[in-house]
C-alpha cells in the first residue's frame, strides 16, 4: 500500500513524501524508528490504470536485476559498487533507467529500500519490505538470493503453463482457419452446380451455403458483439463488485477452479516461506501477502487471518475452518506451528501444490488436444457431407 505522509524532524523541520508499506501501522513504526514524528499519514488511492501498470511490469527484467545484485553481494562486493555494476549491465534494459535513478538516490544518502519506494510501479510493497529487512539485519545478500530463487520458480511455472497451452491454442487456431477457408473458397465453387441442377438441397447443404454467403456479415456482427461484450466485462471487472464476482466464479468453475486454487496456494505458500525465512514476522507477512494475491476472495481470507492472528488466535486453526481451502493446508500449517518450522512447512506446501497443479494442467492439456482435433475433424466432415450429398443425389438421379 502507498501512503502520503507528513512528519517532523527533531529540529522541527517538516518533511513530506510518499512511501510504500504493508499498512499504516507499519509505516508509523518505521517513521518513529527513523527519529521522525508523524503528523499525518493517509493512503494514496490509485486508479485501476495504475494498478494495471503495476501488475503488468516486466517480471523477467526485475528477476534479472535481483539475481545479478544477489550474486554480486554474495561475492563480497559492496552495495554501492554492486549497484554501479548492475546499472552498466542493464543499461539497454527498460528497468536499467529506473535502477540508475535508484543508484543516484542512494549516492545522495537514501537507503536502497527507500529509493525503491519511489518507483512502486516496478518494486511492490513486498519487494521493498524484504529489501528493508535485509538492510536492517545485515542479511541483504541472503535475502536477495532467496528472493531471486522465488522469482525464478514463479517465472518457470509461468513458462510451463504457457508452453502447455501452446499446442491446444495452435490446434484451435488451425480449426478456425480451416473452417473459414472451406466456407470462403471451397463451398462457393459448388454453389453454381447446385443452382443449375434445380433440385431440392438437403438442409445441411442449405445451412452451409448460407454460412458461406453471409460469413463476412456474420463475422462482422460477431466481432462487434464480442468486442462490446468484452469492453463491458472489462469495465465491470474493474469495479470492486465485479472483481469479487469474477474471482469467485473462477474458483468455482468445474474443471479449472481447483487448478487455479492450487496455483494460488503454491504462490501464497512460496511467498510466505520467503518472508518468514527472511525474518519478517507472521503478522507483517500476512499484511503484505493480502496486497499481493491476485484473487480478491483469497486476499480477503488472508486479511481475515491477519486479524485472527493479531487477536492472538492460531493461524493454522483459522485456515482449517475455511471451507474454500483444502483441509491439507490447515493441517500442514498446524504441524509447522507446533514444531516452530512454519517457514519450512510453507515451502513444502508450495512444492506440493505446484507439483500437483502441473500434473493436473498436463492432464487437462493432454485431453484438450485430442478433443480439439476431433472437433476440427467433425467440422470438416460436416462441410464435406454438405457438399457431397447433393452431388451423390444428382448422380443417382442420372
Amino acid at each position: 500500500m502507498e501512503f502520503r505522509y507528513k512528519a517532523a524532524e527533531a529540529t522541527g523541520r517538516i518533511i513530506t513524501g510518499t512511501r510504500t508499506a504493508a499498512n499504516k501501522t507499519v509505516l508509523l513504526r518505521t517513521l518513529k524508528e527513523e527519529g521522525l514524528i508523524p503528523i499525518e499519514v493517509r493512503e494514496v488511492k490509485r486508479s485501476n490504470y495504475g494498478r494495471f501498470l503495476k501488475k503488468g511490469g516486466n517480471k523477467q527484467d526485475l528477476f534479472l536485476f535481483t539475481r545479478q545484485l544477489a550474486g554480486l553481494l554474495a561475492s563480497g562486493i559492496t552495495l554501492d559498487k554492486a549497484m554501479e555494476i548492475v546499472v552498466n549491465l542493464l543499461q539497454n534494459n527498460p528497468l536499467g533507467r529506473v535502477i540508475r535513478t535508484v543508484h543516484q538516490q542512494m549516492k545522495a544518502g537514501v537507503s536502497l529500500s527507500r529509493a525503491m519506494e519511489d518507483h512502486n510501479l516496478f518494486f511492490d510493497s513486498l519487494y521493498v519490505s524484504l529489501v528493508r529487512v535485509g538492510e536492517n539485519t545485515g542479511l541483504l545478500p541472503q535475502i536477495m538470493g532467496r528472493l531471486a530463487q522465488t522469482m525464478e520458480e514463479e517465472l518457470n511455472l509461468r513458462r510451463q503453463i504457457l508452453s502447455s497451452l501452446t499446442y491446444p491454442l495452435m490446434v484451435f487456431i488451425a480449426s478456425i482457419a480451416a473452417t473459414i477457408f472451406l466456407l470462403l473458397k471451397v463451398v462457393p465453387q459448388f454453389e453454381a452446380l447446385f443452382t443449375q441442377s434445380g433440385s431440392d438441397l438437403p438442409r445441411i447443404t442449405r445451412i452451409v451455403l448460407g454460412l458461406s454467403k453471409n460469413l463476412q456479415t456474420i463475422g462482422l456482427i460477431l466481432a462487434v458483439t464480442v468486442g462490446l461484450l468484452l469492453l463491458l466485462l472489462i469495465f465491470y471487472f474493474s469495479t470492486e463488485q465485479g472483481r469479487r464476482l469474477r474471482d469467485r466464479l473462477l474458483l468455482n468453475l468445474p474443471v479449472t477452479g481447483g487448478l487455479q486454487m492450487r496455483f494460488i496456494l503454491a504462490d501464497f505458500a512460496r511467498t510466505l516461506s520467503l518472508l518468514l525465512k527472511s525474518g519478517v514476522p507472521l503478522l507483517e507477512s500476512l499484511s503484505l501477502l493480502k496486497t499481493t494475491i491476485s484473487n480478491v476472495i483469497v486476499a480477503d481470507l488472508i486479511g481475515t487471518a491477519e486479524e485472527e492472528v493479531r487477536k492472538g488466535g492460531s493461524f493454522a486453526r483459522f485456515l482449517s475452518r475455511q471451507t474454500v481451502l483444502p483441509s491439507l493446508v490447515g493441517e500442514m500449517f498446524g504441524v509447522g506451528e507446533e514444531a516452530g518450522t512454519l517457514d519450512e512447512m510453507a515451502a513444502h506446501l508450495a512444492r506440493f501444490y505446484e507439483t500437483e497443479a502441473k500434473q493436473k494442467l498436463n492432464a487437462l492439456v493432454s485431453l484438450l488436444g485430442p478433443v480439439l482435433i476431433i472437433l476440427l475433424t467433425g467440422l470438416i466432415f460436416l462441410i464435406a457431407i454438405a457438399v457431397l450429398l447433393p452431388i451423390i443425389s444428382l448422380n443417382i438421379g442420372y
